[in-house]
C-alpha cells in the first residue's frame, strides 16, 4: 500500500460491516480478535472503502439482522 503522497505504508484500515451480534463478540475478545464467522455468514470480507462498508451494513445487515453497524 502507499499513502496519499506515494510513500510506502505498512498498515491499512479495513472496514467491516457487522450485524447486531458481532460487536459483543469483539468486546468479549478484549477487542484483540475478530470472532469466527457466524453460521449465516458465508464469507468474511472487510473493505478498504468506508462508504461501501456503510452501504453494506445499511442495505444488507439491517435487512437481515435489524441492525447494521
Amino acid at each position: 500500500m502507499t499513502s496519499a503522497n506515494g510513500t510506502p505504508t505498512t498498515t491499512a484500515t479495513l472496514w467491516r460491516p457487522t450485524g447486531p451480534e458481532e460487536p459483543a463478540l469483539v468486546r468479549a475478545a478484549d477487542r484483540r480478535a475478530w470472532p469466527p464467522r457466524l453460521p449465516e455468514q458465508p464469507i468474511f470480507y472487510p473493505f478498504l472503502n468506508e462508504d461501501y462498508a456503510i452501504r453494506i451494513a445499511r442495505d444488507w445487515n439491517v435487512k437481515h439482522g435489524g441492525v447494521g453497524l
